[in-house]
C-alpha cells in the first residue's frame, strides 16, 4: 500500500470506530513509512544524538506521534522516517513511551496504547 490509502483508512477508521476498519488501517500500514518529528542536533563532524519527543494524550498516555505524510502540518524539520512495522518495534521498546499516535494531514489522528501496538505487532510477524 501506500501513504495515501493509510491517510484515507486512518481518516475511516477515526470516524467509525469499527474494528474492521482499524484492520484495514494497520494492514495497509505494512511496509510503507511513516514520519516522526526529532530533537537533538546532528552535528557533521561527530556523532550526534537524535530523538522522538513524546506527546501527551490525554491523562494517561505518553505517545511517539507519527505523521502518514512528509508534508503533514505538524511535522518540522529535520524530520524522521521508519516502516511501520519498526515503529511498533521501537514503541514497545521505548520504556517511556506508553503507546503511539497517528497522525494524517487533515489532523485527524489515532492512539493506540503499549498493549494494542504489541498486539498489532504480533500479527504482523
Amino acid at each position: 500500500m501506500n501513504n495515501s490509502t493509510v491517510e484515507k483508512l486512518l481518516a475511516k477508521a477515526a470516524q467509525s470506530n469499527q474494528s474492521e476498519d482499524y484492520e484495514a488501517l494497520f494492514s495497509a500500514a505494512r511496509g510503507v513509512e511513516f514520519f516522526f518529528n526529532v530533537s537533538g542536533s546532528p552535528s557533521s563532524s561527530e556523532a550526534h544524538f537524535v530523538s522522538t519527543p513524546l506527546v501527551q494524550a490525554g491523562a494517561k498516555l505518553r505517545a511517539v506521534l507519527m505523521f502518514t505524510s512528509k508534508t503533514a502540518p505538524s511535522l518540522k524539520r529535520p524530520f524522521g522516517g521508519i516502516l511501520w512495522e519498526k515503529a511498533l518495534e521501537m514503541v514497545v521498546n521505548m520504556p517511556q513511551a506508553d503507546g503511539i499516535i497517528i497522525q494524517n494531514n487533515d489532523n485527524t489522528w489515532i492512539a493506540l496504547d503499549r498493549e494494542k501496538v504489541n498486539l498489532i505487532l504480533r500479527h504482523s510477524q
